[in-house]
């Protein structure tokens, strides 16, 4: 068997395959034991006729399209990895030559992984590894973040409204072109338990430091403009007016960083949170040092490597990105419809919003594939089994039973190439080279 590649566009790949004429008459020998059951000839039992009179009848057209059959299936997926093309989608079978004593040719074309031709990544890997040195105030900072991730919020009733207070309105907006008209507005918001975190950001631009000051129960005025960026297109650049009256304070009551809040959170003291914490912020300083150097590859890799992207990947990629925006939508009470409404825009026109995005993730994912095949990463079995580990606790299942349904449904070889490309990243982002190793 002869194989040939043509790479063609949108990452097509033509495999080119020919059969030796002895191989085919071969095959045309095994394709006649296959079919003469399938067929009646008068004076034989079914199956029985001979060759010549079964060709006679049934014509030996019948004989050469199961042969080629017979050989596409045999020799299709040889043909690609003698050839190492990764198919992603249904192949189209073009058949070039079916005669006798002649070769059997065929065409295969199928959707692929382009081949990514990587060269040398000295260069890159040169980029200087820069971890910041872990200082006093880094665990100041987390100290206090550990504080207050265990404060109580307790009720405020002579104080104004401060930074950090969790507080609740009632509140009524209504949109400026009914400022004159007052008595009959329709408010276009009310809410009689508006909570509001000061200094969080989630509410609108501008509301949340306006109410920095108020006290309980006096109603106040607060005028705005929604910012250009709001995901809610009928409000975009409004002028509105808020309606409100402070019905509730909390104000966190932050314990302090002692034995006490070291015990609370398991500790033996406060000396061992504070060594806990800062083995933590070193590690954290560290990851985002080597996500920062991995970017800044990447980057570099991406500007200097061409090949095409499968469209089928790219979609993949979309299809991704809005079942993590839906993900993300749910948890906040909306759904991908909401966000779609509030925006008057359809879903086609959001996946080409998306498109972009998702290109430069699919791209990344094919460089750091070639990385791992270049330094030749590979992911085990048993590793990936054991990131299935917790996956089987969280759904009480056997481990070799979930195995079994990942790898029934191809996920196991999706959880492996995600684990090569993690290695394949890491690889990037700490593997340093030294000019004088160039």
């Amino acid at each position: 068997m002869d194989v040939a590649l043509e790479r063609l566009p949108n990452a097509v790949a033509k495999v080119s395959v020919t059969i030796e004429p002895q191989d085919f008459g071969q095959a045309v020998d095994r394709a006649f034991k296959s079919v003469a059951s399938r067929y009646n000839i008068p004076g034989f039992r079914r199956g029985k006729a001979p060759r010549k009179i079964f060709e006679r009848y049934v014509g030996r057209g019948v004989l050469l399209q199961e042969a080629a059959q017979q050989l596409v299936d045999r020799h299709y997926l040889d043909a690609l990895q003698q050839v190492q093309v990764q198919p992603l989608g249904q192949p189209h079978i073009n058949i070039v030559t079916l005669e006798e004593d002649k070769p059997f040719q065929f065409d295969i074309e199928v959707e692929s992984k382009p081949q990514v031709e990587l060269g040398s990544l000295d260069d890159v890997l040169t980029e200087p590894l820069i971890i910041p040195e872990l200082t006093e105030e880094d665990v100041a900072k987390e100290l206090e973040a550990v504080a207050k991730s265990q404060a109580q919020l307790v009720p405020v009733e002579d104080d104004p409204v401060s930074m950090g207070d969790h507080v609740v309105l009632n509140l009524k907006g209504y949109l400026a072109d009914n400022e004159e008209e007052d008595d009959n507005a329709e408010p276009f918001v009310e809410d009689d338990e508006y909570a509001v975190e000061i200094g969080s950001g989630m509410a609108v631009e501008g509301l949340e430091t306006q109410l920095i000051g108020l006290k309980l129960g006096e109603p106040q005025t607060i005028r705005l403009t929604y910012p250009d960026n709001h995901p809610d297109v009928s409000l975009k650049g409004r002028d509105v007016r808020f309606e409100i009256t402070v019905t509730d304070i909390k104000r966190p009551d932050v314990p302090p960083i002692d034995d006490d809040l070291a015990t609370t959170l398991g500790f033996d003291n406060e000396e061992a949170l504070r060594e806990a914490v800062k083995e933590r912020v070193s590690d954290r300083l560290a990851a985002e040092a080597r996500n920062d150097r991995l970017g800044k590859i990447l980057g570099k890799l991406k500007e200097r490597l061409s090949f095409d992207l499968p469209p089928l990947l790219v979609e993949r990629a979309i299809l991704n990105q809005l079942q993590e925006l839906d993900n993300m939508l749910r948890q906040m009470g909306a759904n991908l419809d909401d966000y779609l409404e509030s925006r008057q825009i359809s879903v086609e026109q959001l996946r080409e919003e998306m498109r972009p995005q998702a290109q430069a993730r699919v791209k990344e994912e094919l460089i750091l594939e070639a990385v791992a095949a270049a330094q030749n990463l590979t992911v085990s079995d048993d590793e990936v089994v054991e990131q299935v580990q917790p996956m089987a606790e969280a759904y009480r299942q056997p481990v070799n039973q979930l195995v079994q349904v990942l790898q029934a449904q191809g996920d196991f070889e999706v959880l492996r190439l995600s684990l090569l490309i993690a290695k394949a990243s890491e690889y990037l982002a700490t593997t340093v080279v030294t000019d004088q190793e160039q």
